[in-house]
């Protein structure tokens, strides 16, 4: 077993983001942790009989949720956890993973939730590069972690929630060690800079990238985005199906709601008619998913709104990919309801462009600068800011920024100047508002001219004869590459030809000629990593595989 040495700072950097504390919420004391902030403050207040929790047919309060997290943090201290520690945590969306996290939390170790999906190979690189000492697992989930145990070179002690899987194992019991511990615990003194979340990126192009983020940085996602764009109250429930280690659901699902005394429905691997049966049983006033489920919910669900009672909504949040200017307004007609799109990044922990719930949306573009940081559309080879109105590269700095937990090379692409540089390029537009176009790598480039894939993927989605769409740019020995695009259609619709005519041509009636697709192929459906994104990578290599052969 290698000597492991616990850390609970950020990783030195000679790039390291320049974090800006713009809005007063986010002037936080010198010592905060952020367990005592989501759960213990609440109690104290006079609100512990509150629902934090509500999961299939169980409501927990914060009271409960408190005794909880002190049971099972003090369990882990007895056996060997200490600040600075990274715990993995691997469970779907369930009540365990928030208790193991906030536990971890509270004692100034380092919580490190684990995609359900990863196989013992990805395990074993994210264990050993974190350093993790301690793991706690949903009983079905165990298997792949125990295959990569033999490689494993500082994990001590796995802790498994055993909920049904009746999987044969020799480790601690969750169970055991919550009964066990004591109910009361005083939190470690950590500082608000000490690190609290360790989260991997999807590593869609080479290996995964921890990034790290602070007890401050956690609370400020929440005093930014949530409290200004959102504007909660403890009446509000927050739901929806991000998986809680992807930082998109880690903040929409824990941190949000758990900051304004609000309350979080979970539903484990939830369907899209999982979803609208939360909605109606658990109440749920701020729906929070990705555009896949709710594009889902209007072509698999078109009665919704007269078969569910979705009268507790009252928004709507996208992010992981651009939410469609027609999923926007299928949703408004339908369901009532404004869906805000928000842009952000494991690397920066949520949202940092977005409409705000008040505004007039436009769904053409992602929104404004959230109140607390600073976004600026940048040339990517001179990083000087271009004129309002011509595409670059996004370039952010707010309370959050890029840390990269032993990266430097690519810590040093990353941050330029204090400046976070998510890959994402945005059209700052003359109202103020940024305008996505593309990942860097999705942009096609044909016969010279700047494609953004994105854009032609929401003029084809317009059409009710498609369900989902990715355009890629596809090797082509003339042009470079050609705009293709790989479709879904809705079961019973016809595919050929004709249908192929039919998006051409409504994307050449609809933008610039030379960005239609001059190729269409219809698909059964899109790869996607496990928090939904396409994998349009993925497409990219099999177009150049089919070229090389």
């Amino acid at each position: 077993m290698q000597e492991h040495v616990p850390s609970n700072k950020l990783p030195d950097a000679e790039s390291a983001p320049e974090l800006l504390h713009a809005v007063p919420e986010v002037h936080y004391e010198k010592s905060l942790n952020v367990a005592t902030e989501l759960v213990d403050t609440h109690v104290e207040d006079g609100h512990g009989d509150d629902p934090a929790i509500r999961f299939e047919g169980e409501e927990i309060t914060y009271a409960d949720l408190q005794e909880r997290v002190n049971r099972f943090a003090n369990a882990l201290r007895d056996r060997g956890v200490e600040p600075g520690h990274r715990v993995l945590v691997r469970f779907p969306n369930r009540p365990e993973a928030i208790v193991a996290c906030l536990a971890v939390q509270k004692l100034g170790g380092v919580a490190l939730p684990s995609m359900k999906l990863l196989r013992a190979k990805e395990l074993e690189y994210i264990v050993n590069d974190a350093g993790a000492t301690h793991a706690v697992v949903y009983d079905d989930l165990l298997d792949e972690l125990e295959e990569a145990m033999p490689e494993l070179d500082t994990l001590e002690t796995v802790i498994v929630a055993e909920r049904g899987a009746d999987v044969d194992h020799d480790h601690l019991r969750f169970d055991d060690m919550l009964e066990a511990g004591d109910p009361d615990l005083e939190a470690y003194d950590t500082e608000r800079d000490d690190l609290a979340l360790m989260l991997y990126t999807s590593g869609t192009t080479g290996r995964p990238k921890g990034a790290v983020h602070t007890h401050r940085q956690l609370l400020s996602t929440a005093d930014t985005y949530a409290r200004y764009c959102l504007e909660p109250d403890r009446e509000d429930v927050f739901g929806g199906n991000p998986p809680l280690p992807f930082a998109y659901g880690y903040g929409d699902l824990v941190t949000f709601p758990l900051r304004f005394g609000a309350t979080t429905s979970l539903v484990e691997d939830a369907t899209p008619g999982d979803l609208l049966d939360a909605v109606d049983d658990h109440g749920i006033t701020i729906l929070c998913s990705i555009p896949t489920a709710f594009n889902q919910m209007l072509s698999e669900h078109p009665d919704a709104p007269s078969e569910y009672d979705l009268s507790s909504l009252r928004l709507g949040m996208s992010a992981g990919e651009p939410l469609s200017p027609s999923t926007f307004e299928a949703f408004q007609d339908d369901y009532g309801m404004t869906i805000l799109d928000g842009i952000g990044t494991t690397e920066m922990l949520h949202i940092f462009v977005s409409h705000r719930h008040h505004d007039d949306v436009d769904p053409s573009a992602t929104g404004f600068a959230v109140p607390g940081y600073e976004c600026k559309v940048v040339d990517p080879e001179t990083n000087e800011e271009v004129d309002r109105g011509e595409a670059g590269l996004l370039a952010v700095r707010g309370p959050t920024g890029i840390s990269y937990w032993g990266r430097p090379e690519k810590q040093n692409d990353a941050v330029v100047d204090g400046w976070s540089y998510p890959g994402d390029i945005f059209v700052h537009k003359p109202n103020g508002r940024f305008e996505y176009k593309s990942r860097r790598d999705d942009l096609i480039i044909s016969s010279g001219y700047n494609i953004p894939g994105p854009e032609v993927e929401n003029v084809i989605q317009e059409l009710e004869e498609v369900t989902e769409v990715a355009v890629i740019g596809a090797p082509d020995e003339t042009r470079g590459q050609i705009v293709k695009a790989f479709v879904v259609t809705p079961e019973g619709v016809v595919t050929g030809e004709s249908l192929e005519t039919d998006i051409q041509n409504h994307v050449k009636n609809t933008l610039a000629p030379y960005k239609y697709p001059r190729a269409v192929e219809f698909v059964d459906e899109l790869p996607r990593t496990e928090t939904g994104k396409i994998q349009r990578v993925k497409l990219r290599e099999r177009e150049r595989e089919h070229q090389a052969n």
